[in-house]
């Protein structure tokens, strides 16, 4: 018997009842470990001699082409050139781009920074008083926006080519990322960046990455299918590829009750369509 102390402060025995093991339960756990520590020993050389995992560093994968991918590297690109968007008491998410050299870009010197997102962040704020806000991962405080271009005719079921874009123009110092000048391949590693909302926390939450591979892409519409959770507060955020580089807007995530695996990002293609001069010797139309 063996004595604890309860909150109260009083004391209570605790019946500790053990059958003694017997020499061949002993042996038999001895194997039973051996076998464990020989299995976890195989698993791990394995995994080292695959270059799938960097057991130094911790921050590689590896693609199924083999070629490994700087995660930590492509975070850190993503963790400059992201903001939050929020519309009244929604919010979402959008990527920074690069549009100085761009006719098509404002010339207002006040707003220098361009924000690519979706149309359906920002609408409910188009034409009212309520304002379009950005926020950093670092930034301290929430920073006006400005619509500077949109299209909507993701909802416009005679249109080619779908868009759910939207550009914003900000005074507040956004970094940019590359848009990507290759199509993506099916097997493609990618990466989803944003700021979904949490229902665990009651909270959106900065900064947050899923990863997987291209399950899809159909350049005649330009939409690329991923695996990577697409959630709610993921739309306007970037859809990256190995290199870093936007090969996509996130959009919308199947209902869960339909699928859980598939996202839907608009590719790049689109943007130069809807929006921005690209240059064709860019290879922008992905052909």
């Amino acid at each position: 018997m063996s004595e604890v102390t309860t909150e109260s402060g009083d004391v209570a025995e605790i019946s500790q009842r053990r059958r003694p093991p017997s020499g061949l339960a002993i042996a038999g756990f001895v194997v039973a470990l051996l076998a464990l520590l020989v299995a976890a020993l195989t698993a791990l050389a394995s995994l080292g001699s695959s270059g799938g995992v960097d057991l130094a560093g911790g921050s590689t994968a590896q693609q199924e082409s083999g070629t490994n991918v700087d995660v930590a590297a492509v975070v850190a690109l993503a963790d400059a050139a992201v903001v939050t968007v929020y519309c009244g008491n929604s919010s979402g998410s959008g990527w920074g781009i690069d549009l100085a050299d761009d006719e098509s870009s404002t010339d207002d010197d006040a707003y220098p920074y361009e924000i690519v997102t979706n149309w359906h962040v920002i609408e409910e704020c188009v034409n009212t008083d309520v304002p379009i806000t950005i926020q950093t991962l670092e930034g301290a405080t929430e920073a006006d926006a400005f619509l500077f271009d949109f299209d909507a005719s993701y909802y416009d079921e005679t249109s080619e080519v779908w868009a759910d874009l939207a550009l914003l123009m900000t005074a507040e110092p956004v970094a940019t990322l590359q848009p990507a000048t290759e199509a993506p391949v099916v097997g493609d590693w990618v990466m989803a960046a944003g700021s979904p909302y949490s229902q665990f926390f009651d909270a959106i939450l900065p900064g947050t990455y899923t990863f997987g591979n291209v399950s899809n892409f159909f350049p005649d519409i330009s939409i690329i299918v991923t695996d990577a959770a697409i959630n709610q507060g993921n739309s306007g955020g970037p859809l990256l590829n190995s290199r870093g580089e936007v090969i996509g807007t996130n959009t919308w995530g199947d209902d869960t009750s339909v699928s859980e695996n598939n996202g839907y990002a608009i590719g790049i293609p689109t943007l130069c369509l809807k929006f921005i001069s690209c240059d064709a010797s860019s290879n922008w139309e992905w052909k």
